[in-house]
Order: C-alpha cells, then sequence, then structure tokens
C-alpha cells in the first residue's frame, strides 16, 4: 500500500515577490505565467509546473491573508514529499489531501459498511454513490464519500483508477493541524494521516454494543489502520449550550414530538433510558456544569 500526499493549499502574510522566490527556491527553479483572472476573492493568479498556483492581491486585503498557495495533485506528484513538506512550512494549511492506495477493502465493502451504518463518526453527511460509468462516459468505477466540501473533512474511497484509494481530505482548522503532520519525518506521515483520519470516522461492527466507542474496527478496517491511535482534532465553533438554553431548546423544537409519540404509546421512560446508555464523557461534563450552575443560582 502507497501513500502520498494528493493536494495542498494555504495562505501566508509575504508579499507575491517574496513567495515566488521561496517556491522557486525550494523547486529548483520556476517559472510562472500570469492567468488571466483570479480565484478564491484573489485578484490576481500565476501559475507554475503542473498546475502549482500562487494567487494574491485579496478582494479585502484587511481580512484576508496576503497571498494563497494551491498545489493540486499532479504537482504534488511531480515535486515529491520532502519538497511538499517544505512548501507546507511556508504556510498556514487550508487544505491537505492524503491518500493511500491499495488499500485492503473494496469500494463495495465501504458502501455495505455506509449503508449498515458500521461506523463511528464526526462526518454529518454520507453518500454512497452508484457506478459512475453509465452517467459519466469515461470515468468508470464506483466512488462512496463521506462529509462535504462544506465541512472540515472528506473521505472519499474509490477506483477509478485502478487500486482502489482511500482519500482524505482535511480543511480549516483539521487542515492546519495536519500542518505539524507534513512538518514529521516523510516515513512518519502516513501513520499520522491515519490517526487523524480515525479521528474523523472508523468503521466498527455495531452489532457487538450499543456504543460506537465500544465497538470493535472491522477487521479490513482494522488491518488498514494498523493499529494507528486516534487523532480528535478539537475545532473552533459554537460554545456548549447552557441548561437554559438546552431547556427552551427541547421546548420549543421537541416537546410537540414527544407529546406525539407519548400519545401513540410511547413510554417515555424507554426515550430517557436510551438517552442514558447514549452519555459520552463530554455530556457527563456539560451535565456537571449544568447541575454545578443551578447549585450556585440556588444558593
Amino acid at each position: 500500500m502507497s501513500a502520498a500526499v494528493h493536494w495542498l493549499r494555504g495562505t501566508c502574510d509575504l508579499d507575491e515577490e517574496s513567495v515566488l522566490a521561496a517556491l522557486s527556491e525550494i523547486c529548483g527553479g520556476l517559472s510562472f505565467e500570469v492567468l488571466p483572472s483570479g480565484r478564491y476573492q484573489y485578484g490576481r493568479r500565476v501559475r507554475s509546473v503542473e498546475g502549482l498556483t500562487v494567487l494574491s492581491e485579496p478582494f479585502d486585503p484587511e481580512t484576508m491573508p496576503a497571498v494563497c498557495v494551491e498545489v493540486p495533485g499532479a504537482a504534488c506528484e511531480f515535486l515529491g514529499a520532502e519538497k511538499l513538506r517544505a512548501i507546507a512550512g511556508l504556510l498556514k494549511l487550508t487544505r491537505v489531501d492524503f491518500a493511500w492506495d491499495g488499500v485492503p477493502f473494496t469500494v463495495g465493502e465501504m458502501r455495505s459498511w455506509v449503508e449498515a451504518r458500521h461506523m463511528r463518526t464526526r462526518l454529518s453527511k454520507a453518500t454512497a454513490h452508484e457506478a459512475l460509468g453509465a452517467r459519466r462516459p469515461g470515468r468508470d468505477g464506483d466512488s462512496v464519500t463521506l462529509g462535504s466540501r462544506e465541512g472540515s473533512a472528506q473521505l472519499c474511497v474509490y477506483d477509478r483508477r485502478g487500486p482502489v484509494r482511500a482519500e482524505l481530505r482535511l480543511y480549516g482548522d483539521r487542515a492546519a493541524h495536519a500542518g505539524s503532520v507534513l512538518a514529521l519525518p516523510v516515513s512518519e506521515w502516513s501513520r499520522a494521516f491515519l490517526g487523524l483520519l480515525r479521528g474523523v470516522v472508523d468503521f466498527v461492527d455495531r452489532s457487538q454494543a450499543v456504543r460506537g466507542e465500544d465497538c470493535p474496527l472491522l477487521p479490513s478496517w482494522a488491518q488498514f489502520v494498523a493499529g494507528a491511535a486516534r487523532v480528535v482534532v478539537k475545532l473552533a465553533g459554537a460554545a456548549a449550550p447552557s441548561l437554559e438554553r438546552a431547556r427552551e431548546w427541547v421546548m420549543t423544537q421537541v416537546s410537540k414530538t414527544l407529546h406525539m409519540l407519548t400519545v401513540a404509546g410511547v413510554r417515555m421512560e424507554e426515550v430517557l433510558e436510551r438517552g442514558r446508555t447514549r452519555m459520552r464523557r463530554s455530556d457527563e461534563l456539560r451535565l456537571s456544569a449544568w447541575l454545578g450552575a443551578r447549585a450556585v443560582t440556588a444558593s
């Protein structure tokens, strides 16, 4: 099984001239051509070998970084790991794709795992696509994609180019965290990215336990991740809801459905027991905070 970076994108606050000089030094000399239009809300775009692109003249200089650099798949393959490692060191990364070729499972197996919900995942969207050949002539093969481009991560498994490829795509905060991985020796990249992948999704036998955390990995997936430890990246986001906000949400969004279920004969004790069995450590901590806040208020 082979593994490599398949896409890089990132920003920096150096001026375009300095970035072009640094890239040229890293890559052993580069020439760039100016393209007629910008991209990603940058007005100027220059391109070099295999699509390596530098964007400058941001539409909003007050809030946007001065320069954006993108290294697409063909350029990643052309430049090689050590040069990519040096380029990543210049940037705050906003997208990183890492791919493994020749994984020990098929696209069909992955599709069956997704459809059976044999997974524990932080991704909100999972789509198992049909064979692409009939709909898109010349693009034979199947693919399964979890996550969306608007989110922080995707896992795409496909076989359009021969051996089955599993491709982890990281965006935003997750991509920025991957910068520390790319600073490691290249020989350590695959295992480190497997840890990040496991922090996004694991495929497990959900028939073995109620909580996904307690379920064993599926054999083919366990063979693939090879014991790599899960790495969960803490993302910036909205604060956890307060007790009052949680109560208000239940009263406005859930209470009517609970009433309908009760009238239909569903016992609320069963609902509460199901909630109890799904509690995680983070839920316990939030509950403790609520109880503590209520005790302070009562005193």
